[in-house]
């Protein structure tokens, strides 16, 4: 048996906190997490939303039905089933995605992220083979990628302000896979990473959410 890649034109979308104006100023994109749609992730961010502020939330490439062969769908970013191309993929998307919003965006000053769960794992890929300077950047709920060079995350995150938040209940970052992926965060050498932690589980947190928004 032989296996082949074949290169097509694909279309793919992303929902956007409101219609593009022109004046904003502030960009924030936040990538949901495993078993989620971009739309629904979005809606947390609703009370964000400001003239100014634009927040974008992209959606996992994959897509699968929650429970059996009907019903819910939920995307993801990638499995272990020809990785490598899904997380080029993304970063092919991802960075077309930004071109095409910041051409938009003739004020447009700061770029921010925010990555989920899974999402914080795609984002830390993202960012490490792209070059566009980042304000904050917030890993909640999730780590950096495993396989993720610690050095060139912390070239790639130098200058930004880097943030993680952890929920005090979340059953999730006990386990030794997350333990071992957070580390690469606390262990990178940033000069400028703050920890927070909020009384819930693996979930956003309102409160804290707009707390790490205007700060």
């Amino acid at each position: 048996m032989i296996s082949q890649h074949l290169s097509y034109p694909h279309q793919h979308l992303y929902y956007l906190s409101h219609p593009l104006s022109g004046k904003e100023t502030s960009l924030w994109i936040v990538f949901h997490g495993y078993g989620q749609l971009a739309n629904y992730f979005l809606r947390k961010f609703a009370s964000l939303d400001t003239e100014d502020r634009l927040i974008v939330a992209p959606e996992g490439l994959n897509r699968h039905y929650l429970k059996g062969f009907s019903g819910r769908v939920g995307a993801n970013w990638m499995s272990k089933h020809e990785r490598t191309t899904d997380i080029a993929n993304t970063n092919r998307y991802l960075n077309t995605l930004l071109k095409d919003i910041r051409q938009q965006l003739p004020k447009l000053k700061v770029v921010h992220t925010l990555g989920f769960s899974q999402g914080a794992a795609t984002m830390s890929r993202w960012i490490c083979q792209m070059d566009f300077p980042l304000d904050k950047v917030i890993f909640w709920g999730g780590a950096p990628a495993y396989d993720l060079d610690s050095p060139l995350l912390q070239r790639r995150l130098d200058g930004s302000r880097v943030m993680a938040a952890l929920g005090q209940e979340d059953p999730f970052l006990s386990t030794e896979n997350f333990q071992e992926q957070y580390s690469r965060l606390t262990e990178a050498g940033i000069p400028d990473l703050r920890i927070f932690h909020y009384p819930g589980g693996h979930e956003l947190e309102a409160a804290l959410l707009k707390e790490l928004f205007l700060m």
